[in-house]
């Protein structure tokens, strides 16, 4: 499996060193590079980004302003040339912090920690039998014994996953996509970055959004066209 990733930075060298260090290892996939932050922000509303690679210093909107910007922020890896920002940063939960002029050798060990952690929400994901009704999911220190037709929504918090079943909700430290690739299709679409809803439990549906439960969801641009095809799939 391949994730994919963005280089930001206003500093064509440094993006340089970035993308090369990327093509020495596997499991990355460049989604773009960009020059500086609103630029960013284009890319992450057109594509699904799993990591990005963010300088801090830059015009308009530095590194960490545009952080406070996202709903839903991919892994989120620094890159600057300043330590005094470190504090605030780790403040936002951002994965690793690189001191430049990075090495490869310290670049390498950034990105293992972000494996480490898909690696983590993936195992710790309860893979379901084939033409199970229900998963288990821990929360609370316990392990939650959770039927599908239960499920409304689910709905993703950066490292975390609040579960919205009928009647409660629950908060499990996942990732979304481990429930995306867990969650029978076409009953669980994946219609933003931050949503997956239960298609069964969809009361209407717009152009722009549905509603669930008296909730309602946007579709993301990037999962747009593959959610309506799948619902109306569904729909029959």
């Amino acid at each position: 499996m391949k994730f994919t990733c963005l280089v930001v930075d206003d500093e064509p060298l440094a993006r340089k060193l970035l993308i090369s260090y990327l093509s020495k290892l596997e499991g990355l996939e460049l989604q773009g590079e960009c020059a500086d932050a609103l630029e960013a922000g284009r890319v992450l509303r057109e594509k699904p980004v799993d990591l990005v690679f963010l300088d801090i210093q830059m015009p308009q909107i530095n590194g960490l302003q545009f952080v406070r910007t996202l709903k839903d922020p991919p892994s989120i890896i620094l890159t600057t040339a300043y330590r005094d920002f470190a504090p605030e940063a780790f403040d936002l939960e951002v994965l690793d912090y690189l001191l430049k002029p990075i090495s490869f050798e310290r670049f390498v060990k950034s990105v293992n920690k972000f494996f480490d952690r898909q690696a983590i929400g993936k195992s710790a994901m309860p893979q379901p039998k084939e033409g199970a009704s229900f998963i288990y999911l821990k929360a609370d220190r316990k392990s939650h014994k959770v039927f599908l037709e239960d499920i409304l929504y689910i709905e993703s918090l950066d490292d975390y996953v609040k579960v919205h079943l009928k009647g409660t909700t629950l908060v499990t430290r996942e990732n979304i996509s481990s429930f995306e690739a867990t969650l029978p299709s076409p009953q669980f679409v994946r219609i933003h970055r931050s949503f997956i809803v239960n298609a069964k439990c969809i009361s209407t549906v717009s152009a722009e959004s549905v509603e669930v439960h008296g909730k309602e969801l946007p579709f993301g641009r990037a999962f747009k066209k593959s959610a309506q095809a799948l619902l109306a799939v569904k729909g029959g």
